[in-house]
């Protein structure tokens, strides 16, 4: 972990963001229950918020992290293009689990904005969920494609750009009243452990390979 923050500046400049929110957040979580929090995070609402937010939250949409990995393989990178349909598919799958058969009856805003119990605005023309609100499904998405992009790159400018593209996606995920913070930070750190974990095997593999061929020569 320590040689990849060192010799990934991107990398390590997101993971230290991210640590600071889920830090933040955490505490924030044991301060206001998840109602609290998600009132307070849409105190505000324009028409321009409303159209950007449905804009932005398209980018942790599963078909768009597809086209993107696919594009990446064919036109940049084979090697960068695998590790991020794995990671998207494993995160994915992974998620998809703990909606169906552990979290099952984690409620999304709107069951309880119908029973009155949270108030706050509503995106016109928008088709709210109601089930399977724990984790959000677009918020892992999003981190793991910009955590696993940030590993392909050493510009620390281009990770603190994937940063705010991650969170911005997060966020448009409460604005929307698709989910709850508490949702958007478990989706994160799914998110980024598992694009992590991914980098790490594929490139121990590759070491291995190289230095089985090197041996080998030498033989």
């Amino acid at each position: 972990m320590l040689t990849i923050l060192k010799e990934r500046p991107a990398f390590a400049i997101f993971v230290q963001f991210f640590i600071l929110i889920l830090i933040l957040g955490f505490f924030w979580s044991l301060v206001l229950n998840k109602l609290e929090i998600h009132t307070y995070l849409n105190c505000y609402h324009s028409i321009f918020l409303d159209y950007f937010f449905q804009v932005i939250t398209v980018l942790g949409d599963g078909v768009f992290a597809i086209i993107v990995s696919v594009f990446i393989f064919f036109v940049k990178e084979k090697k960068q293009g695998i590790l991020l349909i794995l990671t998207f598919l494993i995160s994915a799958l992974l998620v998809q689990i703990l909606k169906n058969f552990i979290f099952f009856d984690s409620m999304r805003p709107l069951f309880y904005i119908q029973s009155g119990e949270l108030k706050v605005e509503i995106v016109e023309g928008l088709k709210l969920h109601l089930y399977n609100s724990f984790p959000s499904g677009h918020t892992t998405t999003i981190f793991a494609m910009c955590s696993m992009f940030s590993l392909f790159v050493k510009s620390r400018k281009f990770g603190i750009f994937l940063f705010v593209i991650a969170l911005a996606t997060a966020y448009s995920r409460i604005y929307l009243s698709q989910h709850f913070f508490q949702d958007t930070l478990a989706g994160a750190l799914i998110g980024v452990t598992v694009s992590l974990i991914i980098f790490q095997i594929f490139t121990r593999k590759i070491a291995m390979t190289t230095n089985n061929s090197v041996q080998k020569q030498q033989d």
